[in-house]
């Protein structure tokens, strides 16, 4: 798979997920993804997409200003 934005190839790696809201910020750490050596650009996996949503949304009923997660630790 080649990365949508420059066409470069993708590599197996974690990154960072930030979501922010209006209200709220949530940093989910050492996701897995495929991650575009040449722009940085990332994408998910289908499953890996949808434990983050639920994590997310899991995450955002704290009302925490900032909420910063470990992928590794909850997603296991």
């Amino acid at each position: 798979m080649d990365c949508v934005l420059c066409k470069s190839q993708l590599i197996h790696g974690e990154v960072n997920h930030i979501v922010d809201t209006e209200s709220q910020i949530v940093i989910i750490k050492n996701v897995p993804a495929m991650i575009c050596h040449q722009c940085g650009e990332y994408y998910l996996d289908n499953e890996t997409a949808i434990k983050i949503e639920k994590l997310v949304d899991e995450l955002l009923k704290n009302k925490t200003e900032i909420t910063i997660a470990n992928y590794t630790e909850i997603a296991a």
